[in-house]
């Protein structure tokens, strides 16, 4: 589970390749989980809610940032 709160990102260490993942928005405005450079994931999560996606099947470290808040940035480990 990924939540994000504060203008936050809080990860789990690690998630299993290919894994739903569950986004929990806690703030009042809307965000993305998005991969940096390969573009491996881009998830919108609209204030208050919650979302799913499937974590890459490729371990590895993720950049992940939110496209509306670039300095909101941090790193989906899978593996």
């Amino acid at each position: 589970m990924i939540t994000i709160a504060d203008f936050e990102y809080q990860m789990p260490e690690s998630i299993a390749p290919g894994a739903e993942v569950t986004i929990i928005n806690e703030d009042s405005a809307p965000h993305t989980v998005t991969a940096g450079g390969d573009g491996e994931f881009d998830v919108e999560v609209g204030a208050g809610e919650t979302v799913s996606f499937t974590a890459p099947e490729e371990a590895g470290e993720y950049e992940v940032i939110c496209t509306y808040h670039p300095e909101m940035s941090g790193t989906l480990v899978i593996g």
